[in-house]
């Protein structure tokens, strides 16, 4: 069987990208919204928003990748979370500046 979901956001929800310190901009917050907007415009049978425990790029956090691309974005709020979502299914320009650059994580990889 084929997975029945034509996208699906993972949003990190783990320790960093959740920190009390994020406030209401931290991953459960993001996950939440995302969640709403999805249901309200109806795509909850072929779009899933999913929390993860962690996407190994804290540095660069609140995250969210997005299948079947693999796409990563980063420094989030839930604001800008919705932007992303509006753009990958269409019903907005695609938000590229929102995507984690090869260039800001390759330093930082040992």
């Amino acid at each position: 069987m084929k997975y029945p979901f034509e996208k699906l956001f993972l949003v990190c929800t783990g320790e960093r990208c959740n920190a009390a310190t994020r406030g209401d901009r931290g991953g459960l917050a993001i996950r939440e919204q995302l969640k709403d907007l999805n249901k309200k415009l109806g795509r909850k049978p072929i779009v899933r928003v999913c929390s993860v425990s962690c996407l190994d790029l804290c540095d660069y956090g609140p995250n969210m990748v997005v299948e079947p691309n693999g796409t990563v974005y980063s420094h989030l709020t839930p604001e800008l979370a919705k932007a992303v979502y509006r753009g990958e299914m269409g019903d907005a320009e695609p938000r590229p500046d929102l995507e984690l650059r090869e260039d800001e994580v390759a330093p930082n990889r040992n």
